[in-house]
């Protein structure tokens, strides 16, 4: 009878010449793998994202519905801030779900999938915006970004009796407005990196501009925001 040494202290797996079948040792006496109660639901399985993308690319609408629900009050908040609109805003975000529904097969790289979202929700609130300033031009000879500024500034938050809470607000107002006032490119630039954190190549992948172009913009964006808020505070 041939033997093998198992991984634990002492134990072996015997080997029978006649069977492809590991006989594998006894637990001691005192080695008891506890029951689960009775009716209780199976632990939910856990997979990273690029499994979840993987087995969504295979028609996994579950799968899918998980990713959705992942990223979806984040690209609202990527949404909000570029288009300072909320119906807008949740539009773009339905929209992208729905072209990443369509395009998910084309997506080589699973672990790619985080920049990839950004790039669609982002593409899709530049088009937005472009259809928006185009409406408006017709009518105005006023720059882009004045235009933009104007469409998108937000209606002054409820009063409240705290006065944290109303500091915050006015700070978030202010933030919108002024952020309103930057070229749609710019402005995407900023949210992408401050707000949700992308790298320069991710950013310059999503617009479709180089990683210097990314630097500049958002370089641009700081000095014009830092003069804008200033006036709100």
């Amino acid at each position: 009878m041939n033997c093998a040494t198992g991984t634990g202290p002492g134990q072996e797996y015997h080997h029978d010449p006649h069977s492809s079948v590991l006989a594998v040792p006894a637990a001691p006496a005192d080695f008891v793998v506890p029951s689960p109660p009775a009716g209780a639901p199976s632990p939910p399985r856990v997979f990273t994202e690029a499994t979840t993308v993987a087995r969504a690319q295979d028609g996994d609408t579950d799968a899918f519905e998980q990713l959705v629900r992942s990223y979806e009050a984040d690209l609202f908040r990527l949404g909000f801030r570029m288009l300072s609109d909320r119906g807008e805003a949740q539009g773009a975000v339905q929209d992208t779900f729905v072209l990443a529904w369509r395009r998910l097969p084309s997506l080589l790289d699973p672990e790619a999938f985080h920049a990839w979202i950004y790039q669609l929700m982002t593409r899709r609130c530049l088009n937005i915006l472009r259809v928006r300033i185009r409406r408006h031009t017709g009518v105005s000879s006023a720059p882009d970004f004045e235009l933009e500024a104007r469409a998108g500034r937000p209606v002054a938050a409820g009063s409240t009796t705290d006065p944290a809470a109303a500091q915050t607000n006015a700070m978030q107002d202010g933030l919108t407005a002024v952020l309103a006032t930057l070229p749609p490119d710019q402005r995407a630039c900023w949210v992408l990196h401050e707000m949700h954190e992308l790298t320069y190549p991710a950013i310059a992948s999503a617009i479709g501009v180089p990683v210097s172009t990314v630097r500049g913009r958002i370089a641009r964006a700081r000095l014009q925001l830092a003069k804008g808020l200033t006036a709100w505070r």
